[in-house]
């Protein structure tokens, strides 16, 4: 799993146009911020154009291997722990500074990480496998499709849901603290782009 989400820097690298704009006014383009307004398919066509390219094979996460990677061997709600209000130290989240500065009205994290948007990659702690931003930051797109009955329909050993829509993970700097948790799953049409979604990969064991 990669250490980081995939940044601005490095999307343009496959796509030089690239423009993460802005959200009311605050920055989302800067080179360490992760690469938004990024849709399932823009995050397939990267992978595709990176694998072109020789060396290592990279894919998107299944869901299953991007909370086994984000949970990092804890069995808490967070792999910080259960208390919401310790997010701020490990992930940057709808908190105080978000609140005041957009005055959304949803239930936001008691804390201030000192972001109003996404913050450039890696200012959190990470968790236990030293990945950094698996929860809050942005939405990471993963290969499944979407099912809320996953949990229930899944057989243990990886899986991949088919669904016409593509599941997100993570939770990001917008949403409602409920969200932001290693359970936590949401969805969104693979052709849409979103100033709160992005992707981060997962490298493919050698061919043998």
């Amino acid at each position: 799993m990669g250490k980081f989400e995939v940044t601005n820097r490095q999307f343009r690298l496959f796509r030089r146009g690239h423009d993460g704009t802005e959200y009311k006014d605050v920055n989302l383009n800067g080179d360490d911020q992760p690469a938004v307004y990024v849709s399932w398919h823009d995050a397939k066509a990267f992978i595709s154009w990176l694998n072109g390219k020789g060396g290592k094979r990279f894919s998107l996460p299944t869901e299953a291997q991007w909370e086994y990677a984000c949970r990092a061997g804890t069995t808490t709600m967070r792999y910080w722990g259960d208390d919401e209000r310790d997010a701020c130290a490990y992930a940057n989240v709808h908190d105080d500074t978000s609140k005041n500065i957009f005055g959304f009205k949803w239930d936001h994290h008691a804390c201030n990480d000192g972001y109003a948007v996404t913050a450039p990659v890696g200012q959190f702690k990470p968790n236990n496998f030293g990945l950094y931003d698996m929860l809050g930051n942005v939405w990471e797109w993963c290969e499944d499709g979407y099912d809320q009955s996953a949990y229930v329909k899944h057989e243990r050993k990886n899986p991949v849901t088919n669904g016409s829509r593509r599941v997100l993970r993570g939770g990001s700097w917008y949403i409602n603290p409920w969200y932001v948790r290693c359970a936590g799953h949401f969805r969104n049409d693979p052709s849409r782009r979103r100033s709160v979604v992005g992707f981060r990969l997962v490298a493919l064991p050698d061919r043998q």
